[in-house]
């Protein structure tokens, strides 16, 4: 038997049935998508997406791509009304063309969707590290007002018998009396409980001093580290070892600045790489990123690291001095704009 949300109201005590309808009789597709979008906790699950309406030769254009905190991607396909088991057929050729791609490719898509490094917001959405992305872990969600009974018997199926990560979620349209919408939501399969993931273990701060002393950095660290003081200072083992910087609310919550005093990407003795995620940055002192890109690579040619463009080498203590002056004046020329 098919899926089906029923919603009442309650009026002075009594239950009154509200009339329900298909997303399809009063809201677009687009719309359901554009709600995805912006609140895609509505889906059950915190999850970062990381591509929209991305064209697949030979398969089609899937509808939302994201990715969750434990690093499975997720594939999202939308219907508005009722949905087949063509749609199911659809959503699993997605799966299956998302099983043979390269981690390399996903990260590029997401990059151009995010417009910065899938590492970069990962970690601003939840507060960890991305774990290795992996392709072939992945899971499909199937949106839709109800599944007809074949749908639902494939998925219920795939999921329970063959352990197939696969879940429909239907969400109902519905009008109350005095005119507010509401959109109520149910899931086919029952929500396992997830698996808790292990603790993040950063690194202490010794030990990042230490990988300092060692690389003869510690005096462009010590001038790097005055960011403290401006922007909240934290320690992560990416690149081998770092300290990365947040700006606070009002402004959100954001990575602004990181130093990498592991060395990663092989500066020479005495060098320190240092990370300016321009977007995120720009966002937080209401500054265009072009002015920031023009103002840092006067004095500071931009190198590439992996597939980030925003990477800075400091090789003399001046370097740091004149970077972190730069970086302390934008951040309080954003205090004093900022409202109280």
């Amino acid at each position: 038997m098919a899926t089906a949300i029923k919603v009442w109201e309650i009026v002075s005590g009594s239950l009154n049935s509200v009339v329900s309808d298909d997303l399809a009789a009063q809201h677009v597709e687009a719309e359901l998508e554009t709600w995805i979008t912006r609140n895609p906790e509505i889906l059950g699950d915190k999850i970062l997406l990381i591509d929209r309406q991305r064209n697949i030769p030979g398969v089609g254009k899937f509808d939302l791509l994201g990715i969750d905190e434990s690093g499975s991607l997720v594939i999202i396909e939308l219907k508005r009304s009722q949905a087949s088991r063509e749609a199911v057929a659809q959503a699993l050729d997605y799966a299956a063309w998302l099983d043979s791609e390269s981690p390399e490719t996903i990260a590029g898509y997401a990059q151009q969707f995010l417009q910065r490094p899938l590492a970069e917001a990962f970690l601003e959405s939840f507060d960890t590290e991305l774990p290795d992305l992996v392709c072939q872990n992945h899971r499909v969600l199937l949106v839709a007002a109800r599944l007809d009974s074949s749908a639902e018997r494939i998925i219920s199926y795939l999921a329970e018998r063959h352990g197939v990560d696969i879940n429909a979620v239907f969400f109902q349209y519905a009008k109350l009396s005095d005119g507010k919408e509401i959109l109520a939501r149910s899931l086919l399969v029952e929500d396992r409980i997830p698996p808790i993931p292990p603790p993040v273990i950063h690194p202490t701060l010794e030990q990042l001093l230490a990988m300092a002393d060692e690389r003869m950095t510690m005096p462009l660290v010590e001038v790097c580290r005055q960011m403290r003081d401006v922007w909240e200072e934290t320690r992560y083992w990416t690149f081998g070892g770092s300290f990365r910087y947040w700006t606070s609310p009002p402004a959100g919550r954001k990575m602004v600045f990181g130093i990498n005093v592991a060395g990663k990407d092989g500066p020479g003795a005495g060098q320190l790489d240092a990370w300016i995620p321009f977007k995120s940055l720009a966002d937080a002192i209401g500054v265009a990123d072009t002015t920031i890109k023009d103002a840092l690579t006067d004095a500071h040619p931009v190198r590439k690291m992996a597939v980030e463009d925003c990477w800075l080498r400091l090789k003399t203590v001046e370097d740091a001095q004149k970077l972190i002056g730069q970086l302390k004046q934008w951040a309080a020329q954003a205090a004093r704009v900022t409202p109280a």
